[in-house]
């Protein structure tokens, strides 16, 4: 038996195993990076709106209204608010969301969907405008986790 014939049989079908793992990891190189990239700029371009915690004060129709959701009468209360929020410019670009339970706040959002990159800045500037309303007892950012968030 030709023992060095045998070992240079096995080292030419290692180098072919080999050299065909390196091609096909070479194929596939490309597409793993590209993946990973693509979900991170599609993760940080969603667009969501941004959302608010409001409890009104006073004797003006939301603040009415939202007196009228604790009592029970969502829907009706909701219908008032949204013609409101149209009605009154100061409010120009927020939707109505949701009661909180009990309708002890009003969670208004932003109409349209807000780039993460630009969150932080549309929040801080409608904190600012709805903390400065007189009609306003308090507004607060509301944040909500997710699992996609978590980590």
């Amino acid at each position: 038996m030709d023992f060095n014939a045998y070992r240079l049989w096995g080292i030419g079908v290692s180098g072919a195993v080999i050299a065909v793992a390196l091609m096909f990891a070479a194929e596939q190189a490309p597409e793993a990076q590209a993946q990973p990239q693509g979900a991170f700029e599609v993760a940080q371009a969603q667009a969501e709106p941004v959302a608010f915690l409001v409890r009104f004060r006073g004797e003006g129709p939301i603040a009415r209204s939202q007196a009228q959701a604790t009592r029970g009468q969502t829907g009706a209360a909701q219908r008032e608010i949204e013609v409101q929020l149209r009605r009154q410019s100061a409010f120009a670009g927020l939707c109505f969301d949701r009661f909180t339970l009990g309708a002890a706040e009003v969670v208004l959002r932003t109409c349209d969907a807000i780039a993460a990159s630009e969150r932080v800045a549309v929040q801080a500037r409608w904190l600012q405008r709805l903390q400065a309303m007189r009609a306003v007892a308090y507004a607060d950012a509301n944040t909500t986790a997710t699992q996609g968030r978590a980590g």
